[in-house]
């Protein structure tokens, strides 16, 4: 009788556990009993016999009934049938070559290091006796080699890999409800929500690969179902507001797919709830309106477009309705990557992208792919692979995949564009792999420039089927991560070589990641595309504290070529100014010109027009170099560059006279050699189109210009008029019309 007593007492003592907890109680792994207890019969009907049999003392059957039937709901619900596992196994391994290698290879980076059941407190060592520090933990945590383990299981038939995540997630659960495991508060948290979101993704793939198997057993099951409810229950709980960044998105990510695939779980519907509530937050906080992630960075954005992709993909698998944001911000987010990406249909490196350390652009075809197939946008299958990648292809239908082969892919009818949000504004006359294209960078992210490096106004160029300025992504754990964050490995200009980030701060988990807390401002002065040219105009204020204010203006002549104009202009007192061009160049003109050549043939000319540097220096990191102008001055200096991309060795500039020469059948020339009657310092002239640099007077046929301050100016002689740029960095008086920068008149 007492014996009968205490049993139903125990039964019951859950029901409070989970009342003060709305669900599966967070602060333990929950028990069989506490499962059968938060089975909702009432929108589940079948499930009272199960709930019944438990409480009859049936255990192991009403257990065995409960496995067996998530894994046929699993079936249904996810993104794949495992019942239909070997012949998608079997054509993934025909589609994608060399998979078994991939599999073996980077389930053995893992295997090698920990044994199944491990340990989750840092200061442990692994199986090669190395100490496991925060950064190896991270990658513990997050169990990307895991879905390799269980694909090795069907490549071998060795159970081992079977056997080896469910050991792995039960020695988890032992270590949390041992206290064993590392709490988020001290920075390397195990259910940190980053890095539980990354181990509910691979781990439902590991599942549902497993479900296949005769040999996945009932215990199995239900310690993988026991994870997945109490990361759930983590997840919910400690993340109860909105909190910026994509790490709270990766976790609300899994959180609403364990919503979606175990609804029959009391509490559930809060996850749903709030998982989606945070989502729809950071769609609308976190996707600018011109639609690039607000870190600014190809890796983050992609990774940002995983993070809704796999709910939005499951909710829509589920029938489960999505407010209409969630369209629309996606699709917004691959219509970024075709607005950023270069002729070579790859995409620059922005930040901190992190991909392929040192390498100096992003692959994005296998992102657009999964774009076109959820979307079926022509311009999109220009950028794709032919096929989704290997790791799409699990979570996609057959019947999406195929859309790549049916639709027709488009060329874009996209120019020159912006993302003003943002801070990116692309330059380009046309998508073949000779066509040209550059990308300035002019944005801060105010909430969280965590990811941001010091390259403000900085500039990137391709032509000719090269980067022919780079940026370079990078790696955390890197010793010189931090230099690889700031200006010296950017195409900036300096000043008394100071960098633009300035008091660097490493994270609280010491994985290497760090930010630096002083950074510039941008203010963007002028933008203005049309068919013959571009113009940028931008400051920023990371040289107020000197009393120095810096400005840069980037006109690009559509004809294939550019010219960068970089102002200081100081209270007073001596200094030096720096422009830092990436890249590897050998002097042409010493103190004027420099010249990179790729191994194509092609190449980039860097020419001072505006007067000589005192020294050029060159120096390199990681083998990245860099060529840097430097001069000296009081109050006020600048430089004027042309930098023009040539596609062979006939096409390179040889020059005899640098005050006059020719470019692209352009002319070079100064003010007094000008064929318009003009004072300024410089004149670049094809035709009937006129740049001229300084100028405050101009006579064309009987027209007189007047400008109340020296200023840039892009004029077009037309038959009846003058049509007139400003692309100066202040708003000046043409014949007493005020016009701002990047503005024209008409005279």
């Amino acid at each position: 009788m007492i014996q009968k007593f205490i049993y139903s007492f125990l039964l019951l003592l859950p029901l409070t556990v989970f009342a003060q907890n709305n669900g599966i109680a967070y602060n333990h792994v929950p028990t069989n009993a506490e499962i059968i207890e938060l089975l909702d019969v009432d929108n589940y009907p079948e499930l009272e016999a199960i709930k019944n049999n438990y409480k009859q003392g049936n255990t192991e059957q009403a257990i065995e009934e409960l496995t067996r039937y998530f894994k046929e709901r699993f079936s249904e619900r996810y993104f794949f049938d495992w019942k239909n596992f070997e012949n998608r196994f079997f054509e993934y391994n025909q589609m994608y070559s060399n998979r078994e290698d991939f599999h073996t290879k980077d389930a053995k980076k893992h295997l090698e290091l920990y044994p199944a059941k491990t340990q989750w407190k840092i200061g442990f060592e692994n199986l090669k006796g190395e100490t496991v520090t925060s950064y190896p933990y991270r990658h513990l945590t997050r169990q990307h080699k895991a879905v390799s383990i269980a694909f090795l299981y069907h490549y071998t038939g060795d159970k081992k890999y079977l056997d080896y995540i469910p050991d792995q997630a039960a020695s988890l659960n032992a270590a949390f409800n041992n206290n064993q495991f590392e709490i988020i508060e001290e920075g390397n948290g195990a259910y940190e929500a980053y890095r539980a979101g990354n181990r509910v993704w691979n781990w439902l793939l590991v599942h549902q690969i497993l479900l296949a198997s005769d040999d996945y057993s009932t215990s199995q099951q239900l310690e993988m179902i026991r994870t997945f409810l109490h990361t759930a229950a983590k997840l919910y709980h400690h993340n109860p507001v909105y909190t910026e960044g994509n790490h709270q998105t990766r976790g609300m990510s899994a959180l609403a797919m364990l919503a979606f695939l175990f609804p029959e779980i009391e509490g559930s519907e809060l996850w749903k709830e709030r998982s989606l509530k945070r989502l729809e937050e950071h769609l609308e906080k976190e996707i600018y309106a011109d639609g690039f992630q607000f870190e600014r960075t190809v890796h983050y954005h992609i990774d940002d477009i995983e993070n809704y992709f796999y709910p939005y993909q499951l909710a829509k698998l589920n029938n489960i309705e999505l407010k209409p944001i969630w369209e629309t911000r996606i699709k917004g987010l691959f219509d970024v990557l075709l607005k950023i990406a270069m002729p070579n249909k790859k995409a620059p490196v922005l930040q901190d992208d992190t991909g392929s350390p040192w390498a100096e652009y992003n692959e994005i075809d296998n992102t657009m792919a999964l774009g076109a197939v959820l979307f079926g946008e022509p311009d999109y299958v220009y950028f794709a692979s032919s096929k989704v990648s290997a790791e799409y292809y699990w979570y996609l239908k057959p019947e999406q995949q195929a859309r790549l082969k049916s639709v027709q892919k488009k060329e874009p009818q996209l120019g020159s564009c912006e993302l003003p949000e943002t801070g990116y504004f692309m330059m380009r006359n046309g998508w073949s792999d000779n066509d040209v294209y550059a990308i300035v960078s002019a944005g801060l992210t105010p909430e969280k420039p965590d990811h941001q490096h010091a390259d403000m106004l900085g500039l990137q160029l391709y032509a000719f089927g090269n980067v022919l300025l780079p940026n370079y992504q990078v790696r955390y754990y890197l010793p010189d991560f931090p230099e690889f964050k700031n200006s010296w490995v950017k195409s900036v200009a300096l000043l008394d070589s100071i960098p633009q980030g300035r008091e660097w701060k490493g994270n609280q988990g010491g994985s290497g990641f760090g930010k630096f807390l002083n950074l510039p401002e941008p203010n963007v002065l002028a933008w203005q595309k049309n068919k013959e040219f571009d113009v940028f105009v931008g400051s920023h204020n990371g040289y107020d504290k000197e009393g120095v204010k810096t400005y840069r203006t980037v006109i690009f002549v559509k004809d294939g070529f550019w010219i960068v104009r970089d102002r200081f202009i100081a209270n007073g007192g001596e200094h030096e100014s720096q422009q830092v061009w990436q890249g590897h160049y050998d002097v042409e003109k010493e103190g004027t010109h420099i010249r990179s050549v790729f191994s194509n043939g092609a190449g980039l000319e860097i020419i001072q027009m505006g007067g000589t540097a005192d020294k050029i220096s060159k120096a390199s990191a990681r083998g990245k170099g860099r060529s840097v102008f430097q001069k000296s001055f009081q109050n006020q200096t600048s430089w004027t560059t042309l930098l023009f991309p040539f596609e062979n060795f006939e096409e390179r500039l040889m020059i005899d006279d640098y005050n006059e020469f020719k470019a692209n059948e352009w002319n070079i020339v100064s003010g007094i050699n000008s064929p318009v009657k003009t004072n300024a310092k410089q004149v670049i002239y094809k035709k009937e189109d006129f740049i001229l640099l300084e100028a405050t007077e101009l006579t064309v046929d009987n027209k007189v210009v007047a400008v109340s301050s020296k200023s840039d100016l892009w004029v077009t002689l037309e038959e009846d008029k003058l049509e007139i740029t400003n692309c100066g960095i202040i708003e000046v008086e043409i014949n007493n019309t005020s016009v701002k920068p990047g503005k024209t008149v008409s005279l």
